[in-house]
This record gives structure tokens, sequence and C-alpha cells, in this order.
């Protein structure tokens, strides 16, 4: 064990949250809307992202049929293009996420740091 424990481990989780069994968000819809809100588009946060604007508008009804919630406004084309826009509802999953992520996060380094020694 002790040659196990001279070299330098790191410890990478993974956590997402579900409402009833579930699943709502996680790191890949977190980046989805953070970048929806970043461009105000589905179509120029998917580019940005590499995925589909099919998946993209895939992920945000998941969610929004799990809370019960619209996450997403969007407007059609038009003369400005059209473009979206991130709801209420979305700023407060958003923060509650990086809350209990950041948390998460900061509690299984210290618990993993603490079985190392």
């Amino acid at each position: 064990m002790e040659k196990i424990k001279v070299r330098q481990w790191d410890l990478r989780t993974k956590a997402w949250l579900e409402l009833e069994g579930h699943p709502v968000i996680g790191a890949g819809r977190m980046a989805m809307l953070q970048a929806i809100e970043h461009r105000g588009s589905i179509l120029r946060a998917s580019q940005e992202l590499g995925i589909s604007y099919r998946k993209m508008r895939g992920a945000i009804r998941d969610m929004e049929d799990v809370i019960g919630e619209p996450l997403v406004k969007a407007y059609r084309g038009g003369g400005n293009g059209g473009g979206a826009e991130l709801t209420p509802a979305a700023q407060e999953l958003m923060a509650f996420f990086n809350k209990f992520s950041k948390e998460f996060n900061k509690k299984a380094d210290t618990h993993f740091q603490r079985i190392l020694k």
C-alpha cells in the first residue's frame, strides 16, 4: 500500500441532480444552459459546444418535462434571426446546481485526501 500512496492520486467525480428518479441537470446540461445564456441562441450554443441542435432541444425538453417549468424561451427567425433566453426557473436551477456541485466536489476532495493519509 505504501507504493500506491507515493503516487499522486486525483479523484474525479460526476454529479447530477435527479427529481423523482429522473435526471435533470449535470455538467453537460449545465454547459448547454450556460452556452444558451452566453450566445442568446440555441443554434449558436449547439455550434459552440459541438453538439447537434436536435440533441440540445431534446435535452432542454427533457429537463422541462421533469421539472414542469419552461427553462428556455425561444424566438423564431424574422429580421433579427431569432434567439433564445433563459427563464428565471433556468437561472434558479443553474444557481442551485452550481452551489450543490461546488460543495459536493469540496467534500469529496476532502474525504479523498483523508483516506489517502
